[in-house]
């Protein structure tokens, strides 16, 4: 069994993440699966991760550039 994803950047580059999460008996099928999305959770969250710092560190300069505003107007 494989989980996969796919991004498409902005600059259309594909970048693909993939997880293997083979078992070896019936039994073992659903704690391999939980195993794999786990794995891909932590490939996503390193992936994006970076992505999204910058973005987050925008937002609470907007945010904080508000709270001034407000304080300034009361």
């Amino acid at each position: 069994m494989e989980l996969s994803g796919e991004y498409v950047g902005p600059d259309g580059e594909q970048e693909r993440l993939r997880v293997f999460c083979d078992g070896s008996g019936d039994a073992d099928s659903l704690q391999n699966l939980l195993s794999g999305v786990t794995q891909m959770k932590e490939l996503v969250s390193d992936f994006f991760g970076p992505l999204a710092q910058p973005e987050a560190q925008g937002r609470v300069a907007r945010d904080e550039a508000l709270d001034g505003c407000w304080a300034s107007a009361r």
